[in-house]
């Protein structure tokens, strides 16, 4: 805030720097600090949430911070379910997705550096004990068009390039990569060929084993990025225990420019997913699926809420060895053809 106290209190009220040449000497800068009826200028004070350490809240501020009341450039914010994000310091937006065993949450940071403002939202959902108030049951997923868009997406036509990381926990790609490309190739069981045609037009390329994992804190915190889009095991141990995977994707204006995915590593049970050929173990979380709704993400989709439409790929819960989300119902598909039109040739 301002400080529009009256003149006489002893405040220091304003600062005016002036630049003084010197005949015989260089340039120097000096700045004086003025008080008193005449100033021009008043001392900002932070707001009482713009805390100097650590993550600062998203319920405590509003839901547009100006910079100059509070940079939150570098600083990680915090939403709904513990969900973080480290607010990017290059002029790029990001959001945050993460999905539990109870839920998923999302966390929306854009950035605007010509208007000087950040723009916070955040949403959590958490599935209730029992049959709620509300509850509608499922929709047929191959009549349901229901969808939801994010901010961003990747230009009609592109390839995206990914790698793989491994982690050290030895569990396999196969449910990583049959997920990416389900997404990407309209994969479903809404008809006898297996697929959606066309698929959208936006293509993926595996580029490869990489020794640099996500970037996703042992928080599940989106960090910073690095330019290349990883998806693959890692261990985080501070995340919330429900956590089973978390999506970080940056973009510049309305289009995407790097996604992340980090599946937990440590203290779940995974089965790669009925195309290894084998059965789920009791309580273990098919990775196929939950790699085809991150990578859901990845594309520009967002959660579709509601009991009705839990039968989607997209929908923010996910069941130990259920594997129906690994492939896309209606509003998943339709979402993609909305984002990127159909693909002209699948060659």
């Amino acid at each position: 805030m301002d400080d529009v106290s009256p003149a006489g209190r002893g405040r220091r009220t304003g600062a005016l720097c002036t630049t003084a040449l010197g005949a015989a000497a260089a340039t120097a800068l000096s700045c004086a600090v003025t008080a008193g009826p005449g100033t021009a200028l008043a001392a900002r004070r932070p707001p009482v949430w713009c805390k100097p350490g650590g993550a600062l809240s998203a319920r405590a501020m509003p839901q547009k911070v100006r910079m100059s009341d509070c940079d939150l450039r570098g600083r990680v914010v915090r939403g709904e379910n513990g969900l973080a994000a480290a607010v990017p310091s290059d002029g790029t937006s990001v959001t945050a997705h993460a999905l539990g065993t109870d839920g998923a949450s999302e966390l929306r940071i854009r950035v605007d550096e010509r208007k000087g403002e950040v723009t916070v939202t955040t949403v959590g959902t958490r599935v209730p004990q029992g049959r709620p108030r509300q509850f509608r049951a499922p929709l047929d997923p191959c009549k349901d068009g229901t969808y939801q868009r994010e901010p961003s997406k990747w230009p009609k036509g592109a390839t995206i390039e990914w790698h793989y990381y491994a982690g050290t926990a030895g569990l396999p790609m196969s449910g990583v990569s049959t997920g990416i490309s389900n997404v990407f190739n309209a994969a479903t069981d809404c008809n006898s060929a297996r697929k959606f045609t066309p698929p959208p037009d936006v293509s993926e390329k595996y580029a490869g084993e990489t020794g640099t994992a996500p970037n996703v804190t042992t928080e599940a915190t989106c960090g910073d990025r690095d330019g290349t889009n990883v998806s693959g095991w890692e261990a985080m141990p501070a995340a919330e225990p429900e956590i089973l995977a978390a999506t970080c994707t940056w973009y510049r204006g309305s289009t995407t420019i790097e996604s992340d995915t980090a599946l937990q590593a440590q203290g779940k049970k995974w089965w790669p997913g009925p195309q290894d050929g084998s059965s789920c173990p009791a309580g273990s979380y098919d990775a196929a699926a939950v790699t085809t709704h991150e990578a859901g993400h990845m594309l520009g989709l967002g959660h579709v809420e509601g009991s009705q439409h839990s039968a989607l790929t997209m929908a923010p819960t996910v069941a130990a060895c259920v594997d129906d989300p690994a492939t896309l119902g209606k509003g998943d598909y339709d979402g993609l053809i909305a984002l990127y039109g159909g693909r002209t040739s699948t060659a």
